[in-house]
């Protein structure tokens, strides 16, 4: 999908830092451009794939000021609300609850050029905040992101799937372990090629999203059935197997298939998920040195 391109153009081009005074209801409130931007981006993108009775930037719900506001033509009503600034996890809790009470599922988006900094990239050792970890609890393995400047869009709509970060350490007698951060993430994306809702419930939340998959369910997926059709070549060419794989099938034959697409740190997780490592395997995914040595299915 091509979605509209997004600029204030003539209508205002400071520092994308500026903050802009706004008004409603007298009551009064504060905007950067990225946060202009971002509302216009959706406010022009979302009524093009879904079917809109009315859309609205800006509307005074309760003690809130929604960013968008749209209602379908099923009648179901939708709130969009895009987060520059850091806030507490407490926040985006009360704030979904309370638009839930009044019957409207919420579209978190977070604005990934803010102090979230997040790209639409394969990253390893990223910090995740709190809210961000809650958030991709409620939207079921995925946060959503977009990125704005001053010139307009700079990444659509996107979605980072966070997996935990393995970390080596040494331990006081000099032995070598490996351990799960609690503070670091490794980040997996997928972009969203389509602003089509997907409204559903989750954890007691009313909720809004799209399409997409949840990329550790693909991951495992993916994993499974390649495993699946090697067994299927072995049970099949038994000889021509023992002949490739004497030792079994090699981790890094699956390292070498999927470390582009999902990184090495979400394919350790689903290996784990799935049973053939454990914990005390890390060195072998993590450290190329090792990959040769490690073989499951033997």
């Amino acid at each position: 999908m091509r979605f509209i391109n997004t600029s204030l153009g003539e209508f205002i081009n400071p520092n994308r830092n500026t903050l802009i005074e706004m008004s409603l209801d007298k009551t009064k409130y504060s905007e950067t451009i990225d946060h202009l931007l971002i509302k216009k981006f959706f406010y022009d993108n979302l009524p093009v794939v879904n079917e809109i009775k009315t859309i609205e930037q800006e509307i005074k719900i309760g003690n809130r000021i929604a960013d968008v506001y749209l209602e379908l033509k099923d009648g179901k009503k939708v709130v969009v609300e895009i987060q520059h600034s850091q806030i507490k996890t407490a926040d985006y809790v009360q704030r979904t609850k309370e638009y839930n009470q009044k019957d409207i599922h919420v579209l978190w988006v977070l604005d990934g050029r803010g102090p979230y900094d997040k790209y639409p990239e394969n990253i390893d050792c990223v910090n995740i905040t709190a809210s961000e970890k809650e958030l991709q609890a409620i939207y079921r393995g995925r946060v959503y992101y977009i990125n704005a400047s001053s010139d307009g869009i700079s990444s659509s709509v996107y979605a980072l799937h966070f997996t935990p970060y393995v970390q080596k350490k040494i331990s006081r007698f000099g032995i070598i372990y490996y351990k799960k951060s609690n503070k670091k993430r490794s980040a997996v994306c997928s972009q969203i090629l389509s602003l089509k809702l997907n409204l559903f419930r989750n954890k007691g939340f009313k909720l809004a999203g799209f399409f997409d998959k949840n990329i550790k369910d693909t991951c495992t997926s993916e994993v499974v059935q390649f495993i699946d059709n090697y067994i299927a070549y072995r049970d099949h060419n038994p000889q021509a197997a023992i002949e490739q794989f004497p030792e079994g099938l090699p981790i890094n034959v699956l390292i070498h298939r999927f470390y582009e697409k999902y990184g090495l740190y979400l394919l350790f997780n689903v290996l784990r998920y799935l049973k053939f490592l454990t914990m005390r395997d890390a060195m072998y995914i993590f450290e190329n040195k090792f990959w040769g040595k490690k073989h499951i299915l033997s």
